[in-house]
């Protein structure tokens, strides 16, 4: 081997080496989305180990969701087509609102828990969104006259009820529909 290849070796093999350990180095640095998540949500006042708990939360529910979607705040994750929400609950408040145009869904009662909030018109199946058999609240505050259809799956969509807009709300923990519900119909 010529002095001249020997050098161009080492010299390959220190630049692979340098930049295998600048790549080490950036998969041990933090996101920068996932620091702003986390400034988010101690600026919402959680510390930094309910920050961390809510931030496995979210991790978890995007693993579930079955559509393409990203996590756009501390706390919630999007639909990539913008057709669904999901705002995962933080600890020690509640989320009862349900903005005017949507169908909103909790899985806690009296509009508790983590909210699926639905906008565009179709059917959606909610174990894309990790909802089925999770539905125990909802608001259907879609436009006057606007009608959303209840399903459960048994081999089967079968209709159970539904819901008509304006500001139609109820909690279904005392009913025999309460985690039951697979599928939903909007307007």
């Amino acid at each position: 081997m010529t002095k001249r290849t020997t050098a161009l070796l080492c010299g390959t093999a220190l630049a692979l080496g340098a930049g295998t350990a600048t790549a080490a180095a950036a998969d041990r640095a933090p996101r920068p989305a996932a620091s702003t998540y986390a400034a988010e949500a101690q600026a919402a006042g959680l510390s930094a180990r309910q920050a961390a708990r809510l931030q496995d939360r979210v991790d978890a529910r995007l693993a579930d969701v079955k559509v393409p979607a990203e996590q756009v705040s501390h706390n919630e994750i999007r639909a990539k087509d913008g057709s669904a929400s999901i705002t995962v609950s933080v600890p020690g408040t509640a989320d009862t609102s349900c903005s005017y145009t949507y169908l909103c869904l909790w899985d806690g009662a009296n509009w508790t828990g983590s909210k699926l909030s639905l906008y565009v018109c179709g059917f959606r199946d909610l174990s894309d969104y990790g909802f089925s058999d999770r539905l125990t609240s909802y608001k259907n505050n879609q436009t006057t006259g606007t009608r959303s259809l209840f399903y459960n799956w048994q081999g089967s969509w079968v209709y159970k009820f539904d819901s008509h807009a304006y500001h139609t709300e109820d909690s279904l923990a005392n009913t025999s529909w309460n985690n039951m519900i697979d599928g939903v119909r909007v307007c």
